[in-house]
């Protein structure tokens, strides 16, 4: 590092402040300059990566302590793509003096793998930017130089362990009334073709979605957007029993239970939402409006009469009064000549039937119960990365993305994640370095103190460069 410190002094500042009058004289966009710089600095950054870890196998090879146990085998030269760009370094190749496998020690100090060609922080680039957008502009984006394949991008996400994102709890609330609110994303999978003679159409698959929260956050909330008070969102491809014990086993570890009045669990009546009364204490299932009302208009649309028929469906369910709602069923089947709608009708009457429960607690309880918006946040959650656009996905690729898009929206950083499972693998392989030899390493410091020390012309502070004088006369003071 001392040696890429001091050629950058040298010549990189130069180069900078080359970058940087041009932009002054020439009267450039911004844009020019962040380029300029960004091709300086990630050359520092390629030099300093490669002389730390080849100053580090020189210490491993003139150890003393390496030398107890370790031989040297050859030194061998390789490339590894970071986020700087591709950096090629050499290290040695050691033997263990008594059983073992042969191993280049500094690779396996610094976390790379035997057959690693990428450093872990473009894993963690790649994974970041795919769960957002897609696996070609993740692998773009990987390193800000040179990128990787689309399928390396899938196989890194396919190879993550997701786990749940961290919660920090103080201590246990105390609140009367929680919400839930509940829906699935439908995603096209990949088995679409042929099947003999026939083409079978693309299965899919239903991610589910259930968020946890206090209510509307009147504070945060405007005219146009409305936010919700500590949110936790649960889902992915995952069982309902293990979600629900999920979703109940976070409302215990957050909340006293014996200051929770009343738990409304809104959704559009899957038997899977549903189920949810089962699981969580002082909790009543509510039918979402959205859904509600999309099945007054299957039953009515076709009527031409300025929405008289729909209004008069409505009101009898908004009483909510059932006697009353079978007699508009009755008289809108009496009037329909299509079968077909006929058949539409009658599924609409057994759907609102059905969740009569969710209905009548919105009367009984509609001051407390808060809009359901589970179709907003399934569209900005799954359905923008998962199903907006045409595209067929592996069952693995769905809930990998889905259980990693839930995992940072609830704050989660892939970066815990990676090296989480980086040092799970590290355990399990039994890493055979010795302790001594990795400690001595680390303390080996004075050099690049000394470096980071020394005088660097373009930082030091009052120090009058030639862009110094640049910068005075381009404003006219001398």
């Amino acid at each position: 590092m001392y040696n890429s410190l001091q050629h950058f002094n040298e010549f990189g500042t130069k180069k900078i402040e080359k970058t940087i009058k041009n932009f002054i004289i020439e009267k450039k966009d911004l844009a020019d300059l962040v380029f300029g710089l960004q091709e300086s600095l990630f050359e520092l950054g390629r030099n300093i990566v490669k002389e730390v870890l080849e100053d580090m196998d020189d210490y491993l090879r003139n150890s003393a302590i390496r030398l107890k146990d370790w031989e040297v085998v050859r030194k061998d030269e390789t490339g590894l793509l970071t986020s700087f760009g591709n950096i090629r370094y050499s290290r040695t190749y050691f033997k263990p003096k008594e059983g073992g496998s042969r191993k280049y020690l500094v690779d396996e100090i610094v976390g790379i793998g035997p057959h690693d060609k990428v450093s872990t922080d473009v894993v963690i680039n790649a994974i970041d930017e795919a769960v957002d957008t897609s696996y070609s502009k993740a692998g773009e984006k990987a390193s800000y130089v040179d990128e990787i394949t689309k399928q390396a991008v899938m196989n890194k996400i396919h190879e993550i362990e997701v786990k749940d994102a961290p919660i920090h709890i103080q201590q246990k609330k105390d609140i009367r009334i929680l919400y839930i609110e509940a829906d699935e994303d439908h995603v096209s999978l990949q088995n679409k073709g042929k099947k003999g003679k026939q083409t079978r159409k693309a299965s899919y698959t239903m991610p589910k979605l259930v968020y946890v929260h206090e209510g509307i956050d009147k504070e945060k909330s405007t005219s146009k957007r409305t936010v919700l008070k500590n949110v936790r969102y649960f889902g992915g491809i995952i069982g309902t029993e293990e979600l629900w014990l999920k979703v109940a086993e976070y409302i215990d570890k957050q909340y006293n239970e014996e200051t929770i009045e009343i738990i409304y669990i809104s959704g559009d009546g899957a038997p899977w939402i549903r189920q949810g009364v089962e699981w969580i204490p002082k909790s009543r299932y509510v039918l979402d409006k959205y859904h509600m009302n999309k099945y007054i208009k299957a039953a009515t649309a076709h009527f031409n009469d300025g929405g008289t028929m729909y209004y008069a469906l409505k009101d009898a369910i908004e009483w909510p009064d059932k006697k009353m709602v079978k007699g508009v069923f009755k008289t809108i089947l009496k009037e329909t000549e299509s079968e077909t709608k006929k058949k539409a009708i009658k599924a609409a009457q057994r759907y609102i039937l059905k969740n009569w429960d969710g209905i009548e607690i919105q009367t009984e309880k509609g001051e407390e119960i808060v809009g359901c918006s589970a179709e907003g946040h399934v569209s900005h959650i799954l359905s923008d990365r998962l199903s907006s656009r045409p595209k067929g996905w592996s069952e693995l690729g769905v809930a990998q993305i889905s259980q990693l898009r839930i995992y940072k929206k609830n704050g989660g950083k892939v970066y815990d994640l990676v090296m989480a499972q980086k040092i799970k693998e590290e355990k399990e392989t039994k890493i055979q370095i010795q302790e001594k030899l990795i400690k001595s390493l680390r303390n080996v410091t004075t050099k690049y103190e000394n470096a980071v020390n020394s005088n660097i012309t373009a930082i030091d502070i009052g120090h009058k460069t030639g862009l110094y004088k640049e910068l005075k006369s381009i404003i006219g003071r001398r």
